[in-house]
């Protein structure tokens, strides 16, 4: 892992699609995207037949990196999966230690397809607190 920290970014709060994901939904997500731009740097190894990026973040990773245990893992992707930010083929014969590649929707690519689409997207505007 080459950063010590992750981006999460602040929009996917505001998506009504996005609103039924929780904190560790999100926090796997991130994980994912941060991956995924290594993935992109060393495309070589990890991209397949079909040109497409992938990462490999197994269940001992989700559990040492997200804290997320193997039962809601599962919930996770399944999750994910349902709006569309991740894909990822079931393996037939589940083997410990071993995960699938896990296809990532880049962020940039969600944000540009729903901005122009009528789901309620709420911009929040921030001020920051005069502490004069």
């Amino acid at each position: 892992m080459e950063n010590k920290f992750i981006k999460v970014y602040k929009e996917i709060y505001q998506h009504d699609k996005y609103r039924c994901l929780d904190g560790d939904c999100i926090i796997y997500y991130s994980w994912l995207l941060d991956l995924n731009e290594l993935s992109k740097k060393n495309a070589i190894d990890y991209t397949d037949s079909n040109g497409r990026v992938f990462v490999i973040f197994t269940e001992e990773d989700a559990y040492k990196y997200c804290n997320i245990k193997k039962g809601k893992l599962y919930r996770i992707k399944k999750k994910l999966k349902e709006v569309g930010l991740i894909d990822y083929e079931e393996q037939k014969v589940k083997k410990y230690g071993v995960s699938t590649p896990i296809y990532v929707t880049p962020y940039e690519h969600w944000k540009r397809k729903y901005e122009n689409e009528e789901y309620n997207y709420t911009r929040v505007a921030f001020e920051m607190p005069d502490f004069n």
